[in-house]
């Protein structure tokens, strides 16, 4: 649901501007409205607050230490329980109770202290793993030719290329040799020796005075020639292997040497310097923040929103330090600033997820006074999807994955919110499944351990791969449900938000669905044939052709145009019957295959062909999933936020504790 937010408005004066951004800071509630751009065109009789001089070049030096901090705090590292957090917090304070003067003395001390050493250590590092896979690429190109370098001598009148050659291509040599010896005048010999099954190794021995013929014919010929790093490029290639060798023995030990020294000294600096740069990266933001309030002579104005229920705790805290000095007013919103409210949503745990579905969307974010639809999408997303797999073997490998997921990186975030919508809808595959009596396609069926049962009325299982007309009713009408469903969160929007015109096209539309429907039953043969069926066709007529007429009436041609659409969007939910159906197939089509070839030859084949139709069914339902859901439902009513709640606070001190 959407968090309920209030629109404040404090009036100080001047003099105790600075201490009431800092208290503001410090609560962390508060997200504040720029009041530049009002000011900037009049729209507000104030002034902008001004950043003074020494605040200018005060957050200047605090930006300069900032960017050297970085990049020592990006070298040093700490897994998260590592840290002492209570040393932490207490660093915090110490260090944000500094005056300016103070914290730069002291950050520049510490800075002197360990850039130079964490710097060198660092870029050490980075030069010794990109050295190591280089000459890991290496070795066993070198390895392969080295057999073959040791039978060549050059001297220094004489240079050599090794070359790679596939097998297949060892003919060719004949021809290069052709080439080579019109360009150095037959001052040229070629060795070459098999060093596996796929590759031919070659050297060319050659006078020195056409190495620059020899490589350019090599280069225009795209011959696949074997270039050493340039610390090898003067060494003979069986040396050169030699010293490869002896290097990637000698520099894991080094490596590890540095990476000792490094944690060492992140154990020594890491609290310190990362605590550091939270003090500064929140002085920053308050100076930063200045800008955005409004003054007049003698008074300055703050405005912002915040959580209603947050509201009580920021007056009472105000009052505590200010007495009546700082006034804070909560002001009256009405539907025309809504764009303007920041939005923050709050819902249950296992709904969480889903907001970050709506992402997808763009803003990710529904305009403020309108409703949140993450709890819908919680529920038809999972709906959807288990109705397009249907299958309990599926559905049971896709929730072991995901368990495993979850288990197995514990510490990714991104890893636990996807795991955690995919695994809802796994349990439902696996329970539609019983439904549709599927197993990894229909081998309950071929092994005989199901059998049709009757409730109230309906034979289960409902088996889709011949019920297609069926199963099509029933996709219509999930459609129909969802869009319905949609269209009243569209009116309730429009009532809301106080656009009526909006509310009543929707409105229109759910008497065109309405209608319809009414036609739909009338053509029945039980109610066509029956004394009401004439009334009834009427009634379902006038009822579609009103709605049409309002919703054109309100919408003018984009009423016209949601008419259509909305037929064509129920339409759209055939996709899952489409999409299931073929999947079901191929399932049952793998099965049969299976019994064709035999149970040792083709379990293997069907073990594969099952995986690739999971991979199959873990994709395509949800890209149809997410479609009707965001596209075909959320038309009807959705409305996207343009801000998110981001509250003034610090990155450190109590919030990160």
């Amino acid at each position: 649901m959407l968090v309920p937010m209030a629109k404040v408005e404090m009036i100080g004066p001047k003099n105790r501007f600075y201490d009431v951004v800092s208290l503001l800071h410090d609560i962390g509630t508060l997200h504040i409205e720029d009041l530049s751009k009002k000011i900037s065109t009049g729209e507000i009789p104030l002034d902008q607050m001004e950043v003074v001089e020494n605040q200018a070049a005060e957050k200047e030096r605090m930006e300069d230490l900032l960017l050297r901090l970085r990049s020592i705090v990006k070298a040093l590292h700490l897994p998260s329980g590592a840290v002492d957090e209570v040393e932490r917090q207490k660093q915090y304070l110490q260090l944000w109770s500094m005056d300016s003067r103070e914290l730069a003395q002291e950050v520049t001390e510490v800075i002197e202290q360990v850039e130079d050493r964490t710097s060198n250590l660092a870029q050490a590092q980075s030069s010794m793993e990109a050295e190591l896979a280089l000459l890991a690429r290496y070795e066993p190109i070198l390895h392969k030719i080295q057999p073959l370098a040791k039978q060549i001598v050059t001297t220094g009148t004489y240079d050599s290329v090794a070359l790679l050659v596939e097998r297949r291509y060892k003919g060719a040599l004949e021809e290069l040799k052709k080439e080579l010896d019109e360009i150095t005048k037959s001052q040229c010999e070629i060795v070459s020796t098999d060093v596996d099954e796929d590759t031919t190794a070659v050297i060319v021995v050659f006078a020195r005075k056409f190495s620059d013929g020899v490589h350019k014919f090599l280069a225009m010929e795209n011959v696949n020639q074997i270039r050493l790093p340039s610390e090898f490029q003067d060494m003979p290639f069986d040396v050169a292997y030699d010293h490869l060798k002896e290097r990637r023995e000698t520099l894991p030990k080094r490596l590890e040497e540095i990476r000792n020294e490094l944690h060492d000294m992140s154990v020594k600096w890491y609290v310190r310097l990362s605590t550091i740069q939270e003090v500064l990266s929140d002085k920053v933001e308050e100076i930063s923040a200045i800008p955005k309030f409004g003054q007049t002579e003698y008074a300055f104005v703050i405005t912002g929103w915040l959580p209603v229920a947050a509201v009580k705790n920021l007056r009472q805290t105000i009052v505590e330090h200010f007495g009546t000095d700082v006034i804070v007013n909560q002001v009256e919103l009405d539907e025309h600033e809504y764009e303007e409210v920041p939005v923050a949503l709050k819902n249950a745990k296992i709904v969480e997820p889903y907001q970050n579905l709506l992402g997808l969307l763009g803003g990710g974010l529904p305009k403020y006074g309108t409703i949140d639809p993450t709890t819908i999408v919680a529920v038809f997303y999972p709906l959807i999807f288990g109705l397009i797999v249907g299958d309990i073997g599926y559905g049971l490998v896709m929730l072991t994955l995901v368990l495993w997921l979850r288990n197995r990186f514990k510490d990714k975030d991104f890893i636990q919110i996807a795991t955690s919508i995919l695994g809802p809808a796994a349990t439902m595959a696996i329970i539609v499944g019983f439904f549709y009596g599927e197993f990894f396609g229909n081998t309950l069926e071929l092994l005989h351990l199901i059998r049709p049962i009757n409730v109230f009325g309906i034979v289960l299982p409902f088996k889709r791969t011949e019920l297609i007309v069926p199963l099509i009713g029933i996709a219509i009408g999930v459609g129909v449900v969802q869009i319905v469903y949609g269209l009243v969160l569209g009116v309730m929007n429009g009532v809301r938000t106080k656009q009526l015109k909006h509310a009543k096209m929707k409105g229109g539309l759910l008497g065109f669905i309405a209608g319809a429907g009414i036609l739909g039953m009338a053509m029945l043969p039980a109610v066509a044939q029956g004394p009401l069926g004439p009334v009834i066709q009427i009634v379902g007529a006038l009822v579609l052709l009103a709605g049409i007429l309002v919703a054109v009436r309100y919408g003018s041609i984009m009423g016209a145009v949601e008419t259509l659409e909305t037929v064509s969007h129920i339409a759209s939910y055939i996709r899952i019957m489409a999409v299931g159906v073929a999947g079901a197939i191929f399932a049952d089509a793998v099965n049969a295959l299976v019994i064709q070839m035999g149970w040792l030859a083709g379990g293997l084949i069907g073990i594969v062909l099952h995986s690739l139709n999971i991979m199959l069914s873990s994709f395509s339902p949800n890209i149809h999933a997410l479609r009707l859901n965001f596209l075909e439902f959320f038309g009807k009513f959705y409305e996207a936020g343009k801000e998110q709640y981001k509250p003034f606070h610090k990155t450190g001190g109590e919030k990160s504790a």
